[in-house]
């Protein structure tokens, strides 16, 4: 019954054990997932990763695991080997010398064993602490850059605020010129050539043109008019002379 008490105690233990490691390493592969999605170039690669080093950890934690098991079997049967010796007062000879003597080997080789996963598991614990530490310091410098992307996205918005002010004001400015270019083209219609300093100074030297050849016309009529009363004149006295011959 005590046994069947202790291991029953002994799977509840595990069982917990278990489960305790399970969700540390959950949590661990979580943070650094995070962490290692921007510097491994997505979730995935990181992820895989992040997967191969704990199967490595498993794997040597399974096996140190083991070989605590066995050591502690070795242990329990050379106790019992002793505890025997002692009770019967004899000394160990020939096979169960041998057999003592084959058992201690095993131990130290599993203490050697278990000395050498002690230490790859050191490593790999070192190695996940600087990971770790490294993803912190990635974390920090993250939320960092989230807060000054933050202040520029506050400013871009006032920017894009004033932006779109100068570009209402700009709308009804152009609107403003192009009201006050037509209105300027209906004057300039109706002001005729007022403005065109070139147009006013060919129609004015037109007008003094056309006032020249107007007189030189006048006078050419009155030179015309007086040639006619030549004529005339000389016509009569032509007459005259022919009614006398």
């Amino acid at each position: 019954e005590r046994v069947a008490a202790r291991r029953r105690g002994g799977e509840e233990r595990r069982a917990r054990a278990g489960a305790e490691w399970a969700a540390f390493q959950a949590r661990k592969k979580a943070v650094a997932v995070v962490s290692l999605g921007r510097r491994l170039g997505g979730r995935e690669a990181a992820a895989k990763a992040v997967d191969r080093i704990q199967a490595g950890e498993r794997d040597k934690e399974e096996r140190v695991r083991e070989a605590r098991v066995e050591n502690i079997k070795l242990k329990h049967e050379i106790q019992n080997l002793e505890t025997i010796l002692k009770a019967q007062g004899e000394q160990v000879e020939g096979q169960h010398f041998m057999d003592f003597e084959r058992m201690k080997k095993e131990n130290q080789k599993h203490s050697e064993k278990i000395d050498d996963l002690s230490d790859e598991i050191l490593r790999l614990k070192k190695k996940v602490s600087n990971t770790v530490h490294i993803l912190s310091q990635f974390r920090e410098k993250l939320q960092f850059v989230e807060a000054e992307n933050q202040g520029r996205r506050a400013e871009l918005l006032d920017i894009e605020t004033v932006l779109s002010q100068k570009r209402d004001i700009l709308t009804k400015t152009k609107q403003a010129r192009d009201r006050l270019r037509r209105n300027n083209l209906k004057l300039q219609q109706k002001c005729g050539l007022l403005g065109h300093e070139t147009l006013l100074r060919d129609f004015e030297e037109k007008v003094d043109t056309v006032e020249l050849l107007t007189q030189r016309l006048e006078a050419l009529k009155c030179h015309h008019a007086g040639l006619i009363l030549t004529c005339r004149g000389i016509q009569k006295k032509n007459q005259g002379s022919q009614f006398l011959s």
